[in-house]
């Protein structure tokens, strides 16, 4: 038996583990450069200096495209619609009992101008030199895809 004290597991009404899930919905905006949008995370626990997508935590009761379109407009003021963004990868990110699900859209249609509401510094950057960028693990493999892609 495990007993240190920051492993918590959680177990269903029968007692069985269960993994934790989090679904990330993350938008690759591509400009008619055919460069990709990121931002620096600030410091913060998780990641924090990291350069990362945006998008962010799907709230319960939401589609990923329900939470694409709210992250995108609380992180850099754009209006982005539905309509206009695409599915292009996910990856799995699993950390003991808690597993991530990083969902990666795609958009080259977007109204207004980028303006980091989170005082976050933005770049546009060529999926080629992606590498070149610390960010999350599990970007690496959306980064692959996208480079594939654009």
């Amino acid at each position: 038996m495990d007993i240190r004290p920051y492993r918590r597991l959680h177990k269903d009404k029968c007692g069985l583990q269960v993994v934790r899930t989090r679904l990330i919905a993350l938008l690759a905006l591509v400009n008619d450069k055919n460069e990709v949008l990121i931002s620096l995370r600030k410091h913060k626990k998780e990641y924090g200096g990291y350069w990362e997508y945006p998008g962010g935590k799907v709230k319960e009761g939401e589609t990923l495209e329900q939470g694409i379109v709210r992250e995108i407009k609380e992180e850099i003021n754009l209006e982005i619609s539905k309509n206009c963004i695409a599915p292009l990868t996910f990856a799995v990110d699993q950390v003991e009992e808690r597993q991530t699900i990083l969902f990666l859209y795609i958009c080259r249609k977007w109204e207004g101008s980028i303006t980091s509401l989170l005082d976050q510094r933005i770049k546009w950057v060529k999926p080629i030199d992606l590498a070149e960028y610390r960010m999350p693990a599990p970007n690496r493999y959306l980064n692959s895809i996208l480079r594939d892609w654009v």
